[in-house]
């Protein structure tokens, strides 16, 4: 049985309400004179960021649609919370509103509560540092960095950089620096700078006309569903991918840096893997003295019912570097102590983060613990999971494959036709979903999603699958 632990959001929507077609005229005279200027193709709507609330966006034509996208998981406590807001209002902000700081040169004492009481509050088990950036890029390129720079100083035995060393840095002609790799999974997202893009591998627009390192990629099993029913199938997949792994690194494992994976394969299609696979990766990678970059940007801060999803893996030893956006509001890597470059400036940027978000992101956390929603969100999650297996059996010709963990969950439509198509019929419907990999619908509501959101929302896929038949 489900058991809403949160408390219901004050003032929001009994349900959704569509007053006109989604996207309406209103959104789409923003779009024109948007397009002008920026490429505005990707927008949904035009929001009302005023009038949104708990778990439902208003938009600009007065259409209140049940969120079950999350701006891509980026909403933690729904629209307007009132802590949010109150804070706002009280002045527990106003020591960032006078200018923004360089939080490398001149950092407020209050960033340092910050970071020692709420970022560190929440660091994996076992790590001890934290680098703070301002997007979920940012942070596996710079997670990314940090394994390269532990790679070389191993290398090196500990020692200092040569004159030559120095020398080739300049001209980009490192050898044994160069010449270094990180592995990644067929399907896997991590972000769209030059280092990050190397590592996707999810859509071929992503990387199309930007150059590229040569780094291994190594098929994702990406487990079927009922599990029960692939048992044999899945755990196939799992080893063969092992298997390719264990080959790079017995053949390169003096070139690999890291290995880069997400908990759950969000932008490739919501695809899983089980703790068996990641026990057993982990130990390899251990063996080989290759980093593990667990890559938490969409799966952290609670969407899977534990506030970080690899804590579900039972790891013997934790991944050595975490990164991290989205619902914490800004970006960053968690870390183990070995990997904070023993030099100064080695990773730093101007900003280095944002403290207006990292502030935000401490009410946030206030709020979890309060309304306990790490237990909310694991129990509505089981609930919404369930409701996707009735929906499929329902519709055995349009869904498939429901799974996830907590509310961080995915059906598969027939084909990506028949995906868009729903995505279409259910904003009609009012409902603001979001597809991944060629055919997925996911869900990454906020963590305040209750069961009578799940029940209308199962409601309407019912009636936009008939509607596409």
């Amino acid at each position: 049985m489900t058991v809403d632990l949160a408390p219901p959001f004050p003032g929001e929507p009994a349900r959704s309400s569509v007053k006109s077609a989604v996207p309406g005229p209103r959104s789409e005279e923003l779009r024109a004179r948007h397009q002008r200027f920026q490429d505005a193709r990707t927008v949904h709507v035009y929001q009302d960021a005023r009038r949104s609330v708990g778990n439902y966006l208003v938009d600009v034509d007065g259409n209140e649609l049940l969120d079950l996208y999350g701006h891509i998981a980026c909403i933690p406590i729904g629209y307007n919370h009132p802590d949010l807001l109150a804070a706002w209002k009280d002045g527990r902000f106003d020591w960032l509103m006078g200018f923004r700081p360089a939080l490398g040169v001149a950092p407020p004492p209050e960033w340092v509560d910050l970071v020692e009481r709420t970022l560190m509050a929440v660091a994996p088990r076992g790590h001890t540092k934290v680098l703070t950036v301002t997007t979920g890029a940012e942070a596996v390129e710079n997670a990314i960095k940090a394994a390269f720079a532990w790679k070389a100083r191993r290398r090196r035995g500990g020692d200092a950089w040569s004159d030559e060393d120095t020398r080739l840095a300049m001209l980009n002609a490192q050898p044994h620096t160069n010449a270094m790799q990180v592995i990644s999974f067929e399907g896997g997202f991590h972000g769209r700078t030059l280092g990050a893009l190397s590592a996707t591998r999810s859509k071929a627009i992503h990387k199309i006309d930007f150059p590229a390192f040569d780094w291994p990629v190594v098929p994702f099993p990406a487990n079927r569903f009922p599990l029960a029913e692939h048992a044999a199938e899945n755990q196939a997949a799992e080893a063969r991918s092992l298997e390719l792994i264990q080959d790079i690194l017995t053949r390169d494992g003096h070139r690999v840096a890291a290995l880069i994976v997400e908990p759950i394969q969000g932008e490739g299609g919501d695809r899983h893997a089980s703790p068996a696979f990641f026990r057993s990766l982990r130990a390899l990678l251990t063996k080989h003295e290759v980093a593990f970059i667990a890559d938490e940007v969409q799966t952290g801060a609670g969407s899977t019912g534990t506030f970080w999803a690899h804590e579900q893996w039972d790891l013997p030893e934790p991944p050595d570097l975490v990164t991290w956006s989205k619902k914490f509001q800004l970006g960053g890597v968690h870390m183990r102590e070995e990997f904070m470059p023993a030099e100064a400036y080695r990773i730093f940027n101007t900003f280095l983060g944002d403290p207006l978000r990292a502030a935000q992101f401490g009410i946030i956390h206030d709020v979890m613990r309060r309304d306990r929603l790490l237990e909310h969100t694991a129990s509505v999650g089981g609930y919404l999971l369930r409701q996707l297996s009735e929906l499929s059996a329902r519709f055995p010709g349009t869904f498939s494959q429901p799974r996830g963990l907590g509310t961080f969950a995915a059906i598969d439509a027939r084909d990506g036709a028949t995906r868009d198509k729903l995505l279409h019929e259910l904003r009609q419907r009012g409902v603001e979903a979001g597809g991944s990999g060629d055919r997925s619908i996911r869900f990454r509501p906020a963590l305040v999603m209750a069961q009578r959101h799940v029940d209308e929302a199962m409601q309407l896929f019912g009636d936009a699958a008939r509607a596409v038949g």
